[in-house]
């Protein structure tokens, strides 16, 4: 009778040895701000902050393309990568595609006109995306339409989800627009010029976008101006905020603004031609920004130049850091960068046209981009196993899983004997 309760007591023990486990190691990272799913890379710049920091490590990546999905015009668009491995990203041929992790087409969501934004995913699974046919569309994980929101041109930039579940997003027709979670406007802030930059999100509630009247405004979370930074040409690039709370923006100018919370200049870096791009920040306050001048530069906390990495075009991809601090930026010149964390090549993938896509790298360390040949690219290692039935669960956890139905199956068998 005690072996048996020993048996019982350590079986079930085990089992919640494995769930802890699984419940600690097995959950992606929490992108910032809840309203956002909390799957490896939910939207453009992976967080509300546009950071395009992600925690995961690609030491295994080595430029080997895992498969590509073919659309049927560019993609400017930059993938999200939800929770369960499914990967969406737009086209110019007017669709939204969802791709399963094995590369085949998952569904596919058409709209009156092309597709350069790109897909938000939120914690309900709903995935958000701009239209040139001037709408934001709302779109459940089965691939329908939940609703749609108009303004009156282009949706060129990126939603931003809040906490809160309000959506924010540029169009061309010079605002910003809060729209609430049943896709009703909370309200609308006007620039002087089309918003093509995609929003940031700070943690109280600020939103900060740029506009082609070449300011970068901060909008209090009631649609009210809290200040306006202005800058010399227009501004495409995307703002990202710094764990400090430091706001970075590139302009036509050619310079990359780092700008204090109350609206201050805090430094600002030139380079020899505009940025299009948008900076991606780590959280030690190092900037990653690509410029026309077809170098992307890192840049201390203090603006001054720690590198720059010379491509053969422009840069107006926008960089993404993983968690060993390589960063991966697409460049006019056809081809796909890994950099390493001391500015010199880890490698580059080469594909049938320019990349203007920005990068997302997922949990297992593969890399997505677009391209304007019309292709999706999964990048990842040679050894990459996309049909591995372990879907990620840590070694350990199995260990503790197999070890579990031993001691079952053992209790079972003295059972049947005694």
């Amino acid at each position: 009778m005690r072996f048996r309760k020993i048996m019982v007591l350590g079986t079930i023990a085990l089992i919640l040895m494995s769930f802890l486990t699984v419940t600690t190691f097995w959950v992606p990272a929490r992108a910032e701000g809840s309203g956002l799913s909390d799957s490896p890379w939910p939207s453009f710049g992976r967080d509300r902050k546009n950071t395009g920091l992600g925690p995961y490590s690609t030491s295994h990546t080595d430029g080997t393309e895992i498969w590509n999905f073919s659309t049927g015009d560019s993609v400017w668009s930059s993938p999200a990568v939800s929770n369960d491995g499914t990967v969406y990203v737009g086209s110019f041929d007017d669709n939204l595609y969802a791709i399963n992790p094995d590369g085949m087409e998952k569904w596919s969501f058409s709209t009156g006109d092309q597709i350069q934004s790109s897909p938000a995913v939120s914690s309900d699974g709903t995935v958000y995306v701009g239209s040139f046919d001037g709408n934001l569309y709302a779109i459940n994980p089965d691939g329908t339409e939940s609703w749609r929101f108009s303004t009156d041109d282009w949706v060129y930039s990126s939603p931003a989800v809040c906490s809160d579940g309000t959506v924010y997003v540029g169009s061309r027709d010079h605002n910003l627009y809060a729209i609430n979670p049943d896709g009703t406007e909370g309200w609308r802030f006007s620039t002087g010029g089309p918003v093509y930059s995609s929003p940031a999100v700070c943690s109280d509630g600020t939103v900060y976008v740029g506009s082609f009247d070449g300011n970068l405004y901060a909008i209090n979370p009631d649609g009210t101006e809290s200040w306006r930074f202005s800058t010399g040409d227009i501004i495409g690039s995307s703002p990202a905020i710094g764990s400090d709370g430091t706001v970075y923006v590139g302009s036509h100018d050619n310079n990359l603004y780092a700008i204090n919370p109350d609206g201050t200049e805090k430094w600002n870096f030139s380079s020899d031609s505009r940025l299009a791009s948008s900076p991606a920040v780590d959280d030690d306050g190092m900037v990653y920004v690509g410029s026309s001048d077809n170098n992307l530069y890192a840049i201390n906390p203090d603006g001054t130049e720690k590198w720059n990495f010379s491509t053969g075009h422009w840069v107006t991809s926008s960089p993404a850091i993983d968690g060993d601090g390589n960063v991966y930026v697409g460049s006019r010149d056809n081809n796909l960068y890994a950099i390493n964390p001391d500015g010199t090549e880890k490698w580059n993938f080469s594909t049938g046209s320019s990349v203007r896509s920005s990068p997302a790298v997922d949990n297992d360390g593969m890399v997505y981009v677009g391209s304007n040949d019309g292709n999706l690219y999964a990048i990842g290692g040679e050894n990459d196993d996309i049909e591995d039935d372990t879907n990620g669960i840590p070694g350990f956890t199995l260990l503790v899983m197999l070890i579990s139905i031993f001691v079952a199956v053992m209790y079972s068998k003295k059972k049947r004997i005694g």
